[in-house]
């Protein structure tokens, strides 16, 4: 393996993890809070995953014979998560608040 196709993989690996690790966040947000935001994000971050892990193996798969390909397929995938990102923004309920708390925790709070 070359040098570069090794950085290819590591650069890779850490954009996946992260991305990976942001799924989980939004996922978590969406259970906890019902957000549709959250689930765009959800959603859009997933797609940068699949991004990251599919492309190398392609990549790898088919000895990058066809790099435009390759790109093109990459390019769109981004595109369309940074598209849920985006709109996770537009379905962004503004009226609500900023952190969900039970409604038990919000009575004990309460009756203090």
């Amino acid at each position: 393996m070359e040098l570069i196709e090794g950085l290819y993989l590591v650069t890779t690996t850490v954009l996946a993890g992260a991305s990976a690790t942001l799924v989980a966040f939004a996922v978590a947000a969406y259970r906890s809070s019902g957000r549709t935001a959250m689930a765009y994000l959800a959603v859009g971050f997933g797609l940068v995953v699949v991004a990251a892990v599919g492309t190398p193996i392609a990549a790898f798969r088919t000895g990058f014979a066809n790099a435009q390909a390759l790109l093109l397929i990459t390019t769109g995938l981004f595109a369309a998560s940074m598209a849920l990102v985006a709109g996770s923004l537009v379905v962004y309920e503004p009226g609500t608040r900023e952190f969900v708390i039970p409604e038990s925790e919000l009575t004990r709070i309460q009756d203090r």
